[in-house]
């Protein structure tokens, strides 16, 4: 009896063991449990700031002006992001200097490819790579099909070229994209307009009057290779052509609200400019005829070594019914 009772008791004591155990393996549980939650709201919280930070990004840093206009009175928009026709830009690409990084920063578009730096040129777009990639700039179009291609060029260029130079050379790189992607259409973006202060300031070139020379340029190869013409002066720009003041620190970079207007712009306004539309440009042309005299002066000076021809006979009957005058 006194056996019985002892194996009783022992038995009970296991059991009590056992109930410790499965509540010490619960609570072990719960605090894991509660372990594993706090970290999975670090991590959204985390993951959310820092998609907050590469959609909501500042525009790219320059040291070209600092608008003090830009931190009281920022350049706004009544346009939402929602305003922007999406199919539009669908299996589109967009490559160049800072504008087009600046776009690509803002998030505005989920169907675009972006292949862009700050300082990018139409020198170095041969080499550079753009972030997580170990190809050029121009080689992204070599194997990826698009159907529109958008090209921001010029800032860059402004205190490196003479605007004929500037011409040559993206004529270059719309030839190489064009083999690449020969069924895409090519949009020509034109240098965006910058404020009273920052053309001014005259910093790494930058004023209204050397933008609108290049632009002039931009605009006639648009003209010459039937492109695409995105006039952002026009987009961007008050009444005088500059950009209103708030646009960035620094008055040359957009904004996010800027670069919205941009976007709906090129999709509702962007053409195919002609040679009317090219006359129409207002901007002067001194340095542009010295830089057109300079390429022909070639040509001209042999004719100066020419020996004197023998004088024809005029026949100005003849000349007078054909509506010629010599020489034509």
């Amino acid at each position: 009896m006194a056996v019985s009772q002892r194996m009783w008791k022992l038995e009970q004591e296991r059991k009590r063991r056992e109930r410790l155990k499965r509540q010490r393996q619960r609570r072990n549980c719960a605090i894991l449990v509660l372990v594993l939650a706090i970290v999975a709201v670090v991590a959204v919280v985390l993951l959310n700031t820092d998609k907050k930070e590469k959609t909501e990004p500042q525009a790219p840093p320059s040291d070209v002006f600092v608008d003090s206009k830009a931190v009281s009175d920022p350049y706004t928009t009544t346009r939402e992001i929602s305003d922007i026709k999406a199919s539009f830009f669908k299996d589109s690409a967009f490559a160049g200097n800072a504008l087009a990084q600046t776009i690509g920063m803002y998030g505005i578009l989920e169907n675009a490819d972006f292949h862009a730096g700050v300082n990018v040129d139409l020198e170095n777009v041969y080499e550079t790579t753009p972030s997580g990639s170990t190809t050029s700039i121009s080689e992204q179009f070599k194997s990826k099909r698009f159907k529109k291609i958008f090209l921001a060029f010029g800032e860059n260029e402004l205190s490196k070229l003479k605007s004929s130079e500037f011409k040559k050379d993206y004529l270059k790189l719309v030839d190489k994209i064009r083999d690449y992607q020969p069924d895409a259409k090519i949009y020509l973006i034109s240098i965006p307009p910058v404020t009273p202060e920052a053309s001014d300031a005259e910093r790494n070139g930058i004023t209204m009057k050397k933008i609108m020379e290049f632009n002039r340029r931009i605009m006639s190869i648009a003209v010459d290779e039937e492109l695409y013409y995105v006039d952002a002066v026009d987009a961007l720009g008050d009444n005088k052509d500059f950009m209103p003041g708030g646009v960035s620190s620094d008055g040359v970079n957009l904004n996010k609200a800027a670069a919205i207007d941009l976007l709906y712009y090129i999709s509702k306004e962007a053409y195919i400019p002609d040679a009317e539309d090219l006359a129409d440009m207002d901007v002067d042309e001194e340095e542009e005829d010295e830089d057109e005299s300079e390429e022909t002066d070639e040509v001209k000076k042999p004719q100066k070594t020419q020996p004197p021809q023998p004088t024809a006979t005029v026949n100005v009957f003849k000349d007078s019914v054909n509506g010629k005058k010599k020489g034509e």
